[in-house]
């Protein structure tokens, strides 16, 4: 016969286990390489699951005992969720920082120029994707999958399953990894922005001094040549920025992690 305390002990662990699965479910789904459209969902659950059951075997002793309350049990399953999902995003956005550089340079460019006469139309951002994906290769390069490793597994000691608070320490360094966001990406697209603007200025020069030339076709055709040469030229600075943005993001997202603790944020 199975006593109550036997019971105890699995159903304790049990829940443990699926809490541990939902925070890795929530990290993956917005974490760099595994959240991409290319990793099947069930490949990341089955993922999540694997790495739930070697987590809950090394470190359910170091979990607190979790209270059999459906309400209960339902708000930590809602903040395993969040807490998976902002370290996961915190990781991602260097990635959001490259495709908005990439973005911007398509519309400068004129690679989306069907958005000027329809804001609805489906336009892809080349630039944006092969800036992605040239992230993505420097991601790996640098061993940031091993650094989503090594923040899921610090996460479970940093906080507790029935640990977490949004305190202003934590609210504060989000807001400025998203602001930050903003500020890489200018800086990611300034040099071949520069140079079209230079070309603009050349161009509206020419423009005054052969009025009798179609400057807007001619316009078409020198920015995307303009625009291409300088993507390629500065592709060197590209990858030396974006080594050193994504180690600085790394130490940021474990800031976000130890501040989601209100004792190590206190």
């Amino acid at each position: 016969m199975i006593d109550a305390g036997t019971v105890t002990y699995f159903s304790n662990q049990f829940i443990i286990g699926t809490l541990m699965f939902v925070r890795i479910a929530a990290l993956l789904s917005t974490a760099p390489l595994f959240s991409h459209a290319a990793v099947q969902p069930m490949h990341k659950i089955g993922i999540a699951g694997l790495m739930a059951i070697t987590l809950t075997t090394f470190f359910w002793k170091e979990q607190p005992i979790i209270d059999v309350h459906a309400w209960y049990l339902v708000g930590l399953v809602a903040k395993e969720f969040l807490v998976g999902a902002a370290i996961g995003f915190s990781a991602n956005l260097v990635m959001m920082a490259a495709r908005f550089a990439g973005g911007m340079l398509d519309f400068d460019i004129g690679f989306q120029t069907a958005l000027l006469f329809d804001q609805n139309a489906d336009s892809p951002t080349l630039i944006g994707e092969l800036k992605g994906m040239a992230s993505l290769m420097i991601f790996l390069g640098i061993n940031g999958h091993h650094f989503l490793l090594e923040s899921m597994v610090a996460s479970f000691r940093a906080v507790p399953l029935d640990t977490f608070a949004l305190t202003g320490s934590s609210i504060e360094i989000i807001i400025r990894l998203i602001t930050t966001v903003t500020i890489v990406a200018v800086k990611i697209a300034a040099p071949v922005m520069i140079a079209l603007l230079v070309t603009n200025i050349a161009l509206a020069l020419l423009a005054r001094v052969a009025p009798q030339l179609n400057i807007f076709a001619l316009s078409m055709q020198f920015k995307v040549a303009v625009g291409l040469i300088v993507l390629f030229i500065t592709v060197p600075l590209f990858v030396m920025t974006m080594k050193q943005v994504m180690v600085i993001f790394q130490n940021e997202a474990f800031q976000v992690l130890m501040a989601l603790n209100p004792k190590r944020a206190s």
